[in-house]
């Protein structure tokens, strides 16, 4: 089966017309970083993402692959999720969009560098203070991997990505 975006899942999953409520059938998975309901689904191309479902209610959705495969990569993008709800980086776009078509990530594009940089920062000292120095170390070496290509379209490089979890985490001055 081909990967699917992110986008089209939440599409056929939180459709209003569904009888189901949302999420409902839905895999999820303990979330030790926050309150917030997180489903674990297979075939996603993105390793986790964070929205509202059809009600306006935050979720997290992260590819099972990546929580099964790189449990201590999965600490961090847990933990980076959770700080997009926290921080409402999500309520904000959402907030800020409303309902503009096809081109909100237009609208949003300019922000996505802070608000990436802000949720790394945020899941880095998260985990720092849960001891859980694997997740800020496998986050690190997933930026690196990208070098100084950016990690995503309108993201910050994997190398400025890596500086600010350090930074973040106190391991770096």
């Amino acid at each position: 089966m081909a990967a699917l975006p992110v986008a089209l899942v939440v599409f056929l999953v939180f459709q209003p017309s569904s009888p189901a409520r949302a999420g409902r059938f839905l895999p999820e998975v303990d979330n030790p970083y926050c309150d917030i309901r997180t489903y674990k689904l297979r075939g996603v191309e993105e390793q986790a993402s964070s929205m509202t479902d059809r009600l306006g209610r935050p979720v997290i959705v992260v590819n099972a692959m990546t929580l099964r495969d790189q449990p201590s990569y999965s600490r961090f993008l847990l933990a980076h999720e959770c700080c997009h709800h926290t921080l409402g980086h999500v309520a904000n776009a959402k907030k800020g969009l409303g309902h503009v078509g096809p081109q909100a990530f237009y609208y949003i594009a300019p922000e996505l560098k802070r608000m990436e940089l802000e949720a790394d920062c945020c899941a880095a000292r998260l985990l720092r203070e849960r001891h859980e120095d694997d997740g800020i170390d496998a986050g690190s070496v997933a930026m690196a991997e990208f070098g100084d290509k950016p990690t995503g379209a309108h993201y910050p490089t994997g190398l400025e990505r890596v500086d600010n979890i350090r930074r973040c985490a106190g391991l770096d001055p």
